[in-house]
C-alpha cells in the first residue's frame, strides 16, 4: 500500500502565476505591522496638511518663530532699556522678593546669608564695591557674571524683572553692617 504525500509546500501557494525565463516570482506580503504603521503615517500626514495647510489652524515656522521671540522679547526686555530706564526698586514687596530670588539661587553660597561675603564672593554690605554700586552695575554683573572673577551670568536663568528685584535687594543691604563681614574690596562707592 502506497501513502499518499499529503503535505504541500507553502512556498507554492504563495507562487505566483507569471514565469520569466523559468524564474518564477513569488508573493511575499509584508508583515501586518509594517503595514499598520504604514496606513496610519499616511492618515497621521493627511491630518498634519489638513491643519497646517489646507484649514491653515497651525502657525508655519516662521509665524512660530516670530511669536516665540516676541515672547522671549517681553520676558528679557531689560536688553532694550538705556540705563536712565532702569530704576531701583524700593517697595517692601519687591525686596522681599529679592531677597526670596537671592536665598532660590543660592546666592549665599558666595555671598553669604546677609551679603557679608565669605572666602569666595565679596562683601556687598559695605562702601567698596568691585564693579559699581548704581543699580545699573548691580544689574548687568548679574545678569552678564564675571566669568574672571567666578561670577556665574544669571540671565538664562532669571527674567529682567527678577533680576532687577534681586539686584534692589542687593542694594538695599547696603550698609547693614552684618557680623563676620569680609574685608572691604574695590572701590568706594558715592
Amino acid at each position: 500500500m502506497a501513502t499518499e504525500n499529503t503535505q504541500h509546500d507553502p512556498v507554492d501557494e504563495h507562487m505566483m502565476e507569471h514565469n520569466y525565463d523559468g524564474i518564477q516570482e513569488l508573493d511575499n506580503p509584508p508583515p501586518r505591522w509594517i503595514m499598520a504603521l504604514f496606513y496610519i503615517t499616511i492618515g497621521f500626514s493627511i491630518i498634519y496638511a489638513a491643519y497646517y495647510f489646507w484649514l491653515k489652524q497651525g502657525d508655519h515656522q516662521d509665524a512660530e518663530y516670530a511669536r516665540k521671540s516676541e515672547k522671549h522679547e517681553e520676558k528679557y526686555n531689560l536688553n532694550n532699556q538705556s540705563a536712565g530706564e532702569i530704576i531701583l526698586l524700593t517697595d517692601a514687596a519687591s525686596l522681599v522678593e529679592g531677597k526670596q530670588i537671592y536665598k532660590d539661587m543660592n546666592c549665599f553660597a558666595c555671598h553669604g546669608m546677609n551679603g557679608e561675603g565669605n572666602a569666595i564672593g565679596p562683601n556687598m554690605t559695605d562702601e567698596y564695591w568691585l564693579h559699581g554700586c548704581k543699580i545699573q552695575d548691580v544689574v548687568n554683573i548679574i545678569k552678564n557674571g564675571a566669568p574672571a572673577k567666578g561670577m556665574t551670568p544669571f540671565k538664562g536663568q532669571l527674567s529682567d524683572e527678577k533680576i532687577l528685584k534681586v539686584s534692589s535687594y542687593v542694594l538695599s543691604i547696603r550698609g547693614s553692617n552684618p557680623p563676620n563681614a569680609r574685608a572691604a574690596q574695590g572701590e568706594k562707592c558715592e
